[in-house]
């Protein structure tokens, strides 16, 4: 499935605590409505509402949301921009763009700045929801519109750089290395397992020794840095 992991069906995954959730929209009805759809579902602790870029700076570091999906056409600031600032005060958390806008300039800066997903608000709300819960549980997930086109340019920005391998992936066992090469492809936790023969909870505790030894704090950024550091030319 790759970076687009939206898998079928409706399953309601497990969690360790019931997750809150954040919406950053200025539509009320719209952010509303899906506040009232995500509350509805019976693992979601509660869903907070900011109408702004400014209001969701203020109180997210405070009120500690999970996963915020984030509308890139705020009233007084880039949607962008927000994650970026928010990746600073709260590195945790996991922020999903939610947007009408799928161009491919935007989806990128949006997976550069941090992101863990880009979503098209067009989409049915199963899909949405279905793309909610991977984030969740560590996937990147983005929109099919988009999906391709960002993972190939991603590669070719990177790739056409033509850097040596950094040697902090030295670190790394030959296992990390053989996973974190799966993880750029755009393998998911379940894809990878399988690949390896290995339990998919073995394949998260290499991941989280791979961000440990890197000094990365989440999927994406470990993505980017194995490109801009020519991990895929070793």
């Amino acid at each position: 499935m790759g970076w687009f992991s939206l898998s079928a069906g409706d399953h309601l995954p497990e969690f360790a605590s019931l997750p809150v959730l954040a919406i950053v929209d200025d539509h009320l009805l719209f952010a509303e409505g899906l506040k009232g759809l995500l509350e509805a579902r019976r693992n979601v602790a509660r869903c907070l509402v900011y109408r702004n870029g400014y209001e969701a700076l203020q109180r997210i570091p405070l009120e500690r949301p999970d996963l915020a999906l984030v509308d890139v056409h705020l009233p007084d600031m880039d949607g962008v921009e927000l994650v970026r600032r928010l990746q600073g005060k709260v590195p945790q958390l996991k922020a999903v763009m939610l947007t009408v806008d799928d161009t491919l300039e935007t989806a990128l800066r949006a997976i550069t700045a941090g992101a863990v997903g880009y979503l098209v608000k067009s989409a049915p709300f199963p899909r949405i929801l279905q793309g909610i819960w991977a984030a969740l549980q560590g996937d990147i997930v983005i929109a099919s519109e988009v999906a391709p086109l960002v993972i190939g340019e991603l590669k070719k920005i990177y790739i056409r750089q033509g850097r040596r391998p950094s040697p902090l992936f030295q670190v790394l066992t030959p296992r990390e290395r053989e996973i974190l090469r799966a993880i750029v492809e755009g393998k998911n936790n379940a894809a990878i397992a399988e690949e390896l023969c290995i339990a998919e909870k073995t394949v998260k505790n290499h991941l989280t020794n791979i961000l440990t030894k890197l000094n990365i704090e989440n999927r994406v950024k470990l993505i980017v840095f194995a490109l801009k550091e020519g991990f895929l030319e070793e």
